[in-house]
């Protein structure tokens, strides 16, 4: 989702990003393009709103929605992305008459890949844009018929159905990126059927030290370990919006006290491929880094160090 490795929160310093975006110098994606994602024209995408009814994060991913996807077209993010659906694997449905959910699904990719594998995918999103770009792509793949759409904030699900779902994604740290996290769980503990998995990555607290550290304010750096947040940066005010971050001990908690029993926890990455993409250009290189990251990923030490925590939980009625 985010733009840029250097951020600034008022009073607080600089900031981090969620896993679409960048963490700091030492672990997020692409700065440079990410950059160019927040310099294109203001777009409005939604007739019935103005742009200042909308949230920051709504303003911000309505505009870069058409050119979203060319931010994650490298060696680095088919390594992630690998990484991802591995972890996801174990955890899909065995009865695929049951709907899954694709929450924050931004262009669609991880909602079509379940299409792809048999389920009927209801994509969400609190970009209208976003959610057009999806429809699109699920359109030309000649899936529509097992799709649906909705327009939401994850803490507000009151038009997605209650409690027929299996599974919901969580991909890109959308969670951390709403208003109330422990809000949003729980409307999506309401959506899922009982014992319903829900899958989601957060930005990770710790990994983002050594950026404060490099801003050389003490005082920045208590603040953000005090409340975990920090915020998109953006030359457009109207656009930097809160993004919560936790450690895994305040992941698994924030998790538990929204109705949820912790099933799996992964660090994502561990290690820091992004700027060591050359080192993925071979596929057969690329496939023994996985091997080993995925040695890594859960390793309780290790976690913490990854730039993003990946949680699957159990949905308890």
């Amino acid at each position: 989702m985010q733009i840029a490795c250097v951020r600034s929160i008022a009073g607080q310093g600089p900031g981090i990003s969620s896993e679409k975006g960048c963490h700091a110098q030492r672990f997020g994606v692409r700065a440079t393009a990410m950059a160019r994602l927040a310099d294109l024209p203001q777009q409005d995408t939604i007739a019935s709103m103005s742009r200042k009814q909308k949230p920051a994060v709504q303003r911000y991913h309505d505009r870069v929605a058409r050119r979203y996807d060319a931010s994650y077209e490298d060696h680095f993010w088919q390594f992630h992305d690998a990484l991802t659906w591995d972890y996801i694997k174990p955890f899909l449905p065995a009865d695929q008459s049951k709907p899954v959910l694709d929450l924050g699904c931004g262009t669609g990719k991880w909602g079509l890949k379940l299409l792809a594998s048999g389920y009927r995918v209801a994509f969400v999103d609190i970009s209208g844009a976003m959610v057009g770009e999806a429809r699109s792509k699920v359109d030309e793949a000649g899936k529509g018929e097992r799709a649906e759409f909705f327009q939401a904030d994850l803490c507000d699900l009151s038009d997605v159905p209650q409690g027929g779902y299996a599974l919901a994604l969580a991909m890109g740290d959308p969670l951390g990126c709403t208003k109330s996290p422990a809000k949003a769980l729980k409307e999506i503990r309401q959506r899922l059927c009982d014992k319903g998995i829900l899958i989601a990555t957060l930005d990770s607290k710790l990994a983002a030290l050594e950026f404060y550290l490099e801003s050389g304010s003490l005082k920045e750096m208590q603040a953000f370990l005090r409340t975990g947040r920090t915020h998109w940066l953006t030359t457009d005010v109207e656009e930097q919006f809160d993004i919560h971050t936790y450690t895994p001990r305040e992941a698994h908690r924030l998790l538990e006290n929204a109705g949820y029993e912790v099933l799996d926890t992964r660090g994502k990455t561990v290690l820091n491929m992004r700027n060591h993409r050359e080192l993925l250009a071979d596929s057969e290189a690329r496939r023994a880094w996985l091997k080993l990251e995925k040695s890594l990923s859960k390793d309780p030490d290790a976690i913490a160090t990854a730039g993003h925590i990946q949680i699957a939980a159990r949905a308890i009625k």
